[in-house]
C-alpha cells in the first residue's frame, strides 16, 4: 500500500509539472505571436502633393525673454570666496551640514 501511495504522488507531480511546462509553452507561442504582430513594419503615409501646405500665424504671443537669475550665497560665486570664509560659512553658519564640509 505504501509503495502504491509513493507511485501514485511521483505520478501525479511528473504530471504537474508537464502541464505547467505545457501552460508555459502555450504562453510563450502566444507573446511570441503578439511581438511578430506587434513588429510588423507599416508604410508611411505620402504626402498629398496636389494640396500644399501653408503655415498659419500663430495666435499665441511671442515669448518675451528673460534675464536668467542665478542666485549664490551671499551673491558671491564659490570660486571667489576665500578658503577661510567658505570654513567659516560651513562650520559656524551651518554647523549640521557635514557632507558640505570642505577638505583641508
Amino acid at each position: 500500500m505504501f509503495n502504491y501511495s509513493v507511485a501514485t504522488k511521483i505520478y501525479m507531480n511528473e504530471q504537474q509539472k508537464r502541464q505547467i511546462e505545457r501552460i508555459q509553452k502555450i504562453i510563450e507561442e502566444e507573446e511570441v505571436r503578439t511581438m511578430r504582430k506587434e513588429m510588423v513594419p507599416r508604410a508611411q503615409l505620402m504626402p498629398y502633393f496636389d494640396r500644399p501646405f501653408f503655415p498659419q500665424r500663430s495666435s499665441r504671443p511671442l515669448t518675451v525673454p528673460r534675464e536668467p537669475s542665478f542666485h549664490m550665497v551671499n551673491s558671491k560665486c564659490w570660486s571667489c570666496i576665500p578658503e577661510d570664509e567658505l570654513y567659516y560659512y560651513f562650520e559656524h553658519a551651518h554647523p549640521h551640514d557635514h557632507a558640505w564640509k570642505p577638505v583641508k
